[in-house]
């Protein structure tokens, strides 16, 4: 189960990592070298408004994907109580912070 848990997590971190990394682009890349000031800006206000939508669709994938694992190590054929209890509780912070993050954004709009 321990060996279980790291690829979970490792894979959870490799994807955000990639969530990231794709937000940025082209930034931070072999690319970045061959644009020039306007694409740069461009680039630059698309990435801005690409990571508010990321950030905020971000904790609802995670809160899904943890429910859906803690219901499944619940209830499977090797059912771990532990480890439910773990992945419920982190569904219920990765909902608390996009709540959060929704409640942010509907106060700075004027």
């Amino acid at each position: 189960m321990f060996f279980e848990f790291v690829i979970v997590v490792l894979m959870t971190i490799a994807g955000l990592a990639a969530m990231i990394w794709v937000a940025n682009w082209p930034f931070n890349t072999p690319w970045e070298k061959d644009l020039s000031a306007e694409e740069r800006r461009i680039n630059a206000a698309h990435n801005r408004r690409h990571h508010r939508a990321a950030a905020r669709a971000t904790p609802l994938i995670l809160a899904i994907a943890f429910g859906i694992g803690s219901m499944s190590s619940f209830t499977g054929p090797k059912s771990d109580l532990f480890a439910a209890v773990v992945m419920g509780g982190c569904s219920a912070v990765c909902v608390g912070v996009f709540a959060a993050l929704i409640k942010r954004g509907r106060r700075r709009r004027p």
